[in-house]
């Protein structure tokens, strides 16, 4: 009977080393051109030397708000440009940073008093898979970007343009106190409806850096060294770095700012920023649309009564629910985290130090 079974067993036992050396190849490669782009085309050096950089930022009030984006995503900002263009001073508070012309034009053809910034980078011209390495490499040049801010001795928002904003988020007073003695508050993964075991946990989108703070860019070293020297997305890393005593790294709260999520669930008490980020297969716009939460017409420009009709959805809990394959995907990877994190013992290891090894280990991609 077990001669029966071990050809087989072998066989399964070989696929699944196999599988795995795949992704730990596949996942060597990429970080290899993560840091060849990253070497090539936005160093720490090259950024922090940038007297352009230097003179914008200076003009910029404090926080200010920084968003990032390349000529492929043109279309998702002007749509939060639409989103906030009534709420006073958002636009004012925005610096654009772009990364390529064409971006930053575009959005001065519709809106010539904003504030850009281009740095020109060819590896990441492309529009973006996610863990991919053009997305990786995305994230890595906004850790450097924000480590030459934290330089430069600024408090500031790193947002994204997939995000309904019910409210306007500089007009929030908990995080304007000076004397905060925090390195960086976090936007967390989930509503506020989601288990205790995923709480607590960056989602990676929408977060205040203070950068006045003298120890902020040595978090931002550190984050900067697991992005670097493994497979990891920016939010897993920062796990292991807000783990250390050396930093303070606070949580916003959910009536602030909360992902997805919050429309699968009962939508109670919207949130006054909502990530729209459980989107994978490049149909985001499409969802947008769907959500109702599109504000711009063929032309690009602002529908008349769109936000304010999308405001009325949130608030009175009647946003849709829509479906796709990458949201069963999302809740169905959501919940196998949650399962492992609510485990005795492992799950306290898990929460912290389980973002490492996850994506070298994804059967799913």
């Amino acid at each position: 009977m077990l001669r029966r079974f071990s050809a087989p067993l072998r066989f399964l036992v070989r696929l699944v080393c196999l599988v795995f050396a795949c992704h730990f190849l596949k996942a060597a490669l990429i970080v290899r051109y993560m840091n060849q782009c990253a070497d090539r085309e936005f160093s720490l050096q090259a950024l922090a030397e940038s007297e352009a950089l230097r003179e914008i930022v200076a003009s910029m009030p404090q926080p200010f708000g920084v968003m990032m984006l390349n000529k492929h995503v043109v279309d998702m900002t002007l749509n939060w440009l639409c989103n906030t263009a009534h709420m006073p001073g958002v636009h004012e508070r925005m610096l654009f940073f772009t990364l390529d012309d064409d971006a930053a034009q575009q959005l001065l053809d519709v809106y010539p008093y904003l504030k850009t910034f281009t740095w020109s980078t060819e590896c990441l011209q492309s529009s973006f898979r996610p863990l991919d390495g053009t997305y990786m490499s995305f994230f890595l040049l906004r850790t450097n970007l924000i480590r030459t801010l934290s330089y430069l001795r600024h408090n500031f928002w790193m947002l994204q343009a997939d995000t309904f904003w019910k409210e306007n988020l500089f007009n929030n007073i908990e995080y304007n106190d000076s004397s905060l003695e925090i390195n960086v508050a976090l936007d967390q993964q989930g509503y506020s409806g989601i288990s205790n075991t995923r709480k607590k946990q960056m989602n990676g989108a929408n977060f205040l850096v203070f950068g006045k703070q003298p120890n902020t860019q040595d978090l931002f070293d550190d984050l900067h060294y697991y992005q670097t020297h493994f497979y990891v997305t920016d939010p897993d890393a920062m796990k292991v770095v807000c783990a250390s005593k050396r930093y303070h790294c606070n949580f916003i709260d959910h009536s602030i700012v909360s992902g997805w999520e919050w429309i699968y669930g009962p939508q109670r008490n919207a949130p006054d920023l909502m990530q729209m980020d459980g989107e994978t297969s490049g149909g985001k716009v499409r969802m947008l649309k769907q959500y109702k939460l599109w504000f711009l017409d063929d032309d690009h420009q602002c529908i008349p009564g769109a936000v304010a009709a999308a405001k009325y959805l949130a608030d009175n809990g009647m946003v849709p629910r829509l479906y796709s394959n990458s949201k069963v995907k999302q809740k169905l990877l959501l919940a196998i985290g949650e399962f492992f994190a609510s485990l005795p013992l492992f799950g306290r290891v898990y929460r912290v130090y389980g973002g490492l090894p996850s994506l070298y280990l994804q059967v799913f991609s």
